[in-house]
């Protein structure tokens, strides 16, 4: 079942990058963390784009700082990121399924991304990434992010609005 949830692409990927200007943040908690999404540069994730020739236009680049867990959700915009692990904490990333049915509640002014109560939800598979490791995320399925101890992670992100999952993968399996 995983597998239409995530999947695991590489792993020790050293990847350079230099954070530009902030986009968009959102607070994650009652005491001001939050997750922030800011352009980003860098030639690996260039020359990773440049591999997926003109399927490259579907994709967006973005350094995203997240300095707290995140309840589960499904993403506001995106359908898919491949999230490139920089510090990652031991946070554990886990996709859900409702058990209410709840279609959740909006979190946001835009997108129809949606929010979940833990009691609404049965845990389905998860994973703890380490510094390195690069994996697909079906952001159209619940999934939330945990932690003994909170703190700051960043993660490089190559993400699309308009391509479903299944069809990064496809993709991706051709070449990488």
């Amino acid at each position: 079942m995983a597998h239409s949830m995530f999947k695991k692409l590489l792993d020790n990927a050293r990847i350079d990058y230099q954070v530009l200007d902030q986009r968009i943040a959102f607070d994650l908690d009652s005491q001001g963390r939050k997750i922030q999404y800011s352009n980003v540069a860098s030639q690996y994730l260039d020359d990773f784009l440049a591999r997926l020739g003109d399927h490259a236009r579907h994709f967006h680049t973005s350094f995203v700082n997240i300095e707290a867990m995140v309840p589960p959700h499904t993403d506001i915009v995106d359908q898919v990121n491949i999230n490139f692990y920089i510090e990652t904490g031991d946070y554990r990333t886990t996709f859900y399924r409702s058990t209410s049915n709840s279609a959740g509640f909006t979190y946001a002014d835009h997108g129809d991304g949606h929010a979940y109560r833990m009691e609404d939800l049965e845990p389905m598979a998860s994973f703890v990434a380490q510094p390195g490791d690069v994996y697909v995320l079906n952001g159209k399925i619940i999934h939330g992010v945990t932690c003994d101890v909170a703190t700051p992670r960043k993660v490089l992100q190559v993400s699309s609005r308009d391509l479903e999952y299944d069809q990064v993968i496809d993709i991706l399996s051709r070449v990488c």
